[in-house]
């Protein structure tokens, strides 16, 4: 036999469940005009010098806040106007209009608290639209930190390399390795400022309140870019960072300032967990009408439950690289974010001292190419 206080807590919960007005649309319409079809029933029935106003306002009220159908509250409203104008008809004597004038005030008093009651829920409906905002906001602004700090902080730490090697006594230094100094320096510094490009339009996208516009983008020449990106953190740590041949002709619907975001993160969180004398290799192929992008490296691996966690939950996390590299945590968050906006969605394999595999789904566009595959 049912506990009494459970049985009472399980009466309040529906209670409130229906006063919330959380649950079907019919059932708020049957209760607001059940109790207004009371009202009228009670002026019919009792002393014609009782008002049973509250049986009008509070269906007026509860219909206006929880029902999804704005005619429900007038149809209230309309019984309402029936009930209280035949009851004056009735009642007059035809010496004075008094039950017209007070049938006329219940009307116009039931039309404020409607009219009332619909803007108070038009009011809350916007201050929770623009706590969404504020918070969607407030969580882009800590992703965008994040990517700064995952990806501007290597191409400075390759500059600051460097920078240190040409301070070196000029006995050391012959002229052809200051050229090659001077070459990887200018490539860390174009790539630093296509990466933030990249992100200030990503920022600016997201920021503004705007979508991403999926359009054609070529997957081999996304690969290049980022792969371009991240060879000099990859050669700095010993590390083979190659592609595999990707088909000129594969197509993603996608967008390819924020595609390069996403696979920058992930190439670099693989170059983060992959020891010297590593690889990370980078491919993609045509799947099922979606294009399947694989970062993989031989790094540590990821153990089952936090693999689980990283790719199920939207908070932040942060490991430690081999290297006792640090980050925010929010690279993931946001890759999962950018590629949910398009259709798609990040996959992961792992196996602990063996390594990872981060597949990236989007949805295949059609190569201009004639009879491309």
């Amino acid at each position: 036999m049912p506990d009494k206080s459970t049985s009472t807590h399980t009466l309040t919960a529906k209670t409130r469940l229906i006063l919330s007005g959380r649950r079907a649309g019919w059932a708020v319409d049957v209760i607001a005009l059940a109790f207004v079809l009371a009202g009228c029933a009670i002026d019919f029935f009792t002393d014609p010098d009782y008002t049973p106003l509250p049986f009008f306002i509070l269906p007026v009220i509860y219909a206006a806040w929880s029902s999804p159908h704005p005619a429900t509250g007038w149809i209230c409203i309309a019984l309402t106007t029936a009930s209280n104008f035949t009851l004056a008809y009735i009642q007059s004597s035809g010496a004075t209009n008094a039950p017209y004038y007070d049938a006329l005030t219940r009307i116009l008093t039931l039309v404020v608290v409607y009219w009332i009651a619909l803007r108070l829920r038009a009011v809350t409906r916007e201050l929770q639209s623009a706590k969404s905002r504020l918070e969607r906001l407030n969580h882009e602004k800590n992703l965008l930190f994040g990517v700064i700090s995952h990806d501007v902080r290597g191409a400075l730490g390759v500059m600051l390399a460097s920078s240190r090697l040409l301070k070196r006594p000029a006995a050391q230094m012959t002229q052809d390795r200051i050229e090659v100094i001077a070459d990887q320096t200018q490539t860390a510094a174009q790539n630093s400022l296509t990466l933030l490009e990249d992100l200030l339009e990503w920022s600016r996208l997201q920021i503004g309140g705007s979508t991403l516009d999926a359009e054609p983008v070529s997957v081999s020449g996304v690969i290049n870019a980022s792969i371009a990106a991240a060879i000099n953190s990859a050669e700095e740590k010993k590390i083979r960072l190659a592609a595999r041949e990707v088909p000129p002709s594969l197509i993603a619907l996608a967008n390819e300032r924020a595609i390069r975001v996403v696979l920058r993160n992930i190439i670099g969180n693989a170059l983060k967990f992959t020891g010297e004398g590593g690889e990370v290799c980078v491919g993609a192929w045509p799947a099922n009408g979606q294009v399947i992008i694989s970062v993989e490296d031989s790094g540590t691996g990821i153990a089952g439950d936090k693999l689980q966690e990283l790719l199920s939950s939207s908070a932040p996390s942060s490991t430690q690289g081999v290297r006792g590299e640090t980050g925010t945590g929010f690279g993931l968050s946001m890759c999962k974010d950018i590629v949910a906006g398009f259709g798609g969605h990040i996959t992961a394999q792992s196996v602990v001292g063996e390594g990872s595999r981060f597949l990236i789904s989007l949805p295949r566009g059609q190569s201009a190419a004639p009879g491309a595959e």
